[in-house]
């Protein structure tokens, strides 16, 4: 072989293991590059994720306190209308107590609820009041019941009350009781 056929083959040779080498190395580089790929991708779904989470929480957190706030709204409406109700409700209750205490029926309740107080009293002695707004009826609901009464110096609304000293017992049949009890269960 000459020299010229043997810096051929040596070329040849030289350029094929250049050529593997640098095939090995590109591979080498592109497997590299793939695994920092894949790496970073890996990162950057996970920062998206997180990111995605912490706004979803945010988001949530804005919408609970959205809710919470309607909410209470909501209960502050239903509480206003059940106190304009009951407002409206015991303001006919007392203007219908008003006119029912015009009637004979109210003298035939003040009756019925004096005699009861003196049948709880037996021979105890027993006061007996009646509201100032029924001072008028006093004479005529002494007569029809035998009692001597008493027109209370606070007014009770309407009704009677009245007391048994030597037992401690106060008998409270007035209309201011009865509505406070009432707007108790409302």
């Amino acid at each position: 072989m000459k020299i010229k056929e043997k810096m051929e083959v040596f070329r040849k040779f030289t350029i094929e293991v250049a050529n593997n080498e640098s095939e090995t190395s590109l591979r080498d580089f592109q497997s590299s590059c793939d695994r920092k790929l894949e790496a970073f991708r890996k990162k950057r779904q996970a920062e998206t994720e997180h990111k995605f989470q912490v706004e979803e929480a945010k988001i949530r957190r804005q919408a609970n306190q959205e809710i919470s706030r309607e909410v209470l709204r909501q209960k502050r409406l239903v509480d206003n209308c059940k106190r304009e109700w009951k407002d409206k409700l015991l303001g006919q209750v007392k203007r219908l107590l008003e006119e029912y205490q015009a009637t004979e029926g109210y003298q035939e309740y003040l009756t019925s609820k004096i005699q009861m107080a003196k049948k709880v009293a037996g021979e105890e002695e027993v006061i007996i009041y009646i509201n100032p707004s029924d001072a008028d009826k006093k004479e005529a609901l002494e007569i029809k019941t035998g009692t001597e009464l008493t027109v209370s110096a606070m007014d009770f609304g309407g009704g009677v009350r009245a007391v048994i000293r030597s037992r401690n017992i106060l008998i409270d049949e007035s209309f201011v009781t009865k509505l406070e009890q009432e707007e108790a269960y409302l």
